[in-house]
């Protein structure tokens, strides 16, 4: 079809550098995200059981749900978003091979 602009799919390499760049992104701010939601979880539950942090502290053990939110985070986050990327890809793919 004239005026038609094909881009060629874009090499593995190419995707492999994306993707190490994407996931140790993600993995960061899946923690940090994570460790945040963690404590505001922890603040519920120490309301809910009635506790009262230290001064200066967020919450009750917040140490704990910090840890558990950011290894939730750390992990999730990367995953999910590794996830998008490769449906992506193999979308283009699928479209690059029925256009030649």
């Amino acid at each position: 079809m004239a005026g038609t602009v094909q881009t060629p799919a874009p090499h593995s390499e190419d995707r492999v550098g994306r993707n190490i760049g994407v996931g140790c992104f993600t993995f960061f701010i899946g923690a940090v995200s994570g460790a945040m939601s963690g404590v505001g979880i922890g603040k519920l539950m120490g309301f809910f059981n009635r506790c009262t942090p230290a001064p200066g502290l967020p919450a009750c053990e917040w140490w704990v749900f910090a840890g558990y939110g950011a290894a939730i985070g750390a992990l999730s986050l990367p995953v999910l978003a590794l996830w998008r990327l490769k449906r992506r890809d193999q979308a283009e793919d699928v479209a690059s091979t029925n256009r030649g």
